[in-house]
C-alpha cells in the first residue's frame, strides 16, 4: 500500500473515492483519504453507484471480480494492488476505455537468484491516456512477397485488440502484394496501407515509424509469420513495469520441410525474465542476443528522444545499427521466454543466405557506430561494440568464400584495431562470449594485412 499512498499524494483532483476491500490497510487508507482528499465511499454489492460522480476507484488484493463490475462508474482514476496470481491485463483493458489514469501494483514473484530487496517486491503498471487510442503500432515492410503475405497477415490480425494498428508499407511491389493488403483492409480497419516508391526495407520501416501512433512499436518481415498471441504476450508483459524493451524467442521455419526449430541461447533467462532496470544489464543484450529486431517491442518515446532510425543508405543489415543504438540507450528490459516468431528460411535472396560482397556493408555500419559510440565517451559501450564487431565479422567470414575473403579480412583487421589492441579484445571475448571467436580473430591478427595461411604459403587465389 506504500506505493499507492505515494501515488495518491501527487494527485490533487480527487474528491470522491470508492474503496474496494476489507483489509486493515485499505481502512487505514480510507481514513487518510478522508482527512486529505474528500469523500470516501465503501463498495457494497447492493449499492448502485452508476449515477454518482466517482473520481477514483481504489481496490485491494483479491478484489478483481468486484473491480471489474465497477468499470461502468467510469472513474478518472483506477488505483489498486493485486497479488502475484491475479490477472491485471483484463482490468487495464476494461478501464482504459473509461479512465484517464490507471495505477496497478502487483506482487512480484522473486526468483531465488534475484536477491531483490523489499523495496522492489512489486511491479507497477502506470498508464495515462494519450492523444491517440492506439497503444501498439506494428510496422510491416512489403516488397514482392505475394506468396507469403496472407499467412503473415492472418497471424497478425488473429489478436482482436482494438488498440493495435498494423501499418503495411508497400515499397513499390510489382507482384500484386498491394492488392492483398487492400483486401484484408476491407475486413479489418486496424490495417493501414502506405504506398511508396521502392527505396529498400530501411526506408519502408522509417515511413512506418513516422506514421505510427502507438506508444510501442513492433516490426514484422512480411515473408515471416508469428504465433497469433505473440504481440498480446509482449504488450501485456511490457505494460507491467513500463519497460523500454520486451523481447521473446523465435523459431527458424524451414520452407521446404515446414519444420521449425527453436533458436537457443538467446538470453531468455534472469535477470530479463522478470525484468531489469539496470542499464548495464540492458546494454549487454547487444552482444548476448541475436539481431532479430522483429521479436521485440520498442518504446517510441525512447526512439524519438534519441533520434534512432534505420539507415537508408545501407543495402543490407540496416537492423543492426538500429538494434545497437536502441540497446545502448534503453534503461530497462524484460523478456517472454517463449519462442513466438517464425523466421522463414529457404527462400532465395534472403540476407541470411548471401555469401557475396554484400557482407562488406558491415564496414559502413561499424564506421557509423564507431562515431556514434565515440560521442558517449563510455568505455563500456566501446568494449561492447568491439564484441558486436567480432561477432558480426566472424559470421561474415564463416560465409564469404574465394577471393573476397582476403579483402574482407584486411578491412576487418583495420576496423577491429580502431579502438583497442589484441589482448584487450581477447579479454573481452572471454568475458562476454567465450572462446568461440578467438580462433579466427587470432589467425587474422597473425596474418599481416589480412593474408590467409594459404597466401603466406603461396597458394592464394
Amino acid at each position: 500500500m506504500r506505493q499507492i499512498k505515494s501515488y495518491l499524494s501527487k494527485i490533487y483532483d480527487i474528491e470522491t473515492v470508492v474503496l474496494i476491500g476489507e483489509t486493515e490497510e485499505i481502512r487505514e487508507l480510507g481514513n487518510w483519504l478522508s482527512n486529505k482528499k474528500g469523500v470516501v465511499k465503501e463498495y457494497s454489492a447492493d449499492r448502485d453507484l452508476a449515477e454518482e460522480k466517482i473520481d477514483a476507484v481504489i481496490f485491494d488484493r483479491s478484489c478483481h471480480e468486484q473491480t471489474m463490475k465497477l468499470w461502468e462508474v467510469a472513474p478518472r482514476y483506477l488505483i489498486g494492488r493485486l497479488d502475484k496470481e491475479e490477472e491485471y491485463f483484463d482490468i487495464w483493458e476494461k478501464y482504459r476505455q473509461v479512465s484517464d489514469f490507471i495505477y496497478l501494483a502487483r506482487d512480484k514473484e522473486i526468483l531465488p537468484e534475484e536477491n531483490v530487496n523489499d523495496a522492489n517486491n512489486c511491479e507497477i503498471l502506470e498508464w495515462q491516456r494519450g492523444d491517440s487510442d492506439t497503444e501498439l503500432s506494428v510496422i510491416i515492410p512489403v516488397y514482392n512477397v505475394k506468396k507469403y503475405l496472407p499467412e503473415c497477415i492472418e497471424s497478425l490480425i488473429s489478436w482482436k485488440a482494438s488498440y493495435v494498428e498494423y501499418i503495411f508499407v508497400n515499397d513499390g511491389s510489382t507482384d500484386g502484394s498491394e492488392n492483398i493488403v487492400k483486401e484484408y483492409r476491407k475486413r479489418d480497419d486496424r490495417i493501414q496501407l502506405i504506398n511508396k516508391e521502392n527505396g529498400g526495407c530501411a526506408s519502408a520501416r522509417n515511413r512506418g515509424m513516422k506514421a505510427a501512433k502507438g506508444r510501442y512499436l513492433g516490426f514484422v518481415d512480411s515473408d515471416d509469420f508469428i504465433d497469433e498471441r505473440m504481440f498480446y504476450k509482449l504488450f501485456r508483459r511490457v505494460l507491467l513495469g513500463n519497460f523500454d524493451l520486451v523481447y521473446c524467442g523465435y523459431k527458424e521455419y524451414y520452407e521446404q520441410s515446414k519444420e521449425t526449430e527453436d533458436v537457443l541461447n538467446d538470453c531468455l533467462k534472469a535477470p530479463y525474465l522478470h525484468g531489469t532496470y539496470r542499464p548495464d544489464k540492458v546494454v549487454k543484450l547487444a552482444v548476448n542476443t541475436r539481431v532479430a529486431i522483429w521479436r521485440c517491442l520498442y518504446k517510441k518515446e525512447v526512439i524519438n528522444d534519441n533520434g534512432i532510425r534505420f539507415y537508408e543508405n545501407l543495402k543490407r543489415f540496416d537492423d543492426l545499427p538500429f538494434r545497437v543504438e536502441y540497446f545502448f540507450v534503453a534503461k530497462s528490459a524484460v523478456c517472454v521466454s517463449e519462442h513466438l516468431y517464425y523466421y522463414r528460411l529457404g527462400r532465395k535472396g534472403q540476407d541470411v543466405a548471401c555469401s557475396d560482397d554484400g557482407f562488406f556493408v558491415h564496414f559502413d555500419i561499424f564506421e557509423y557506430l564507431d562515431e556514434y559510440v565515440d560521442k558517449f565517451k563510455d568505455s563500456r559501450m566501446t568494449d561492447l561494440l568491439q564484441i558486436v564487431k567480432l561477432q558480426t565479422h566472424g559470421f561474415a567470414l564463416s560465409r564469404i568464400k574465394g577471393s573476397l575473403r582476403r579483402e574482407y579480412i584486411r578491412r576487418a583487421k583495420r576496423q577491429m584495431d580502431r579502438n583497442m589492441g589484441y589482448f584487450r579484445t581477447v579479454c573481452l571475448t572471454l568475458m562476454y562470449t567465450g572462446k568461440g571467436n578467438l580462433r579466427w580473430y587470432t589467425r587474422m591478427k597473425l596474418c599481416p594485412l589480412g593474408k590467409t595461411d594459404e597466401e603466406k604459403q603461396g597458394r592464394g587465389n
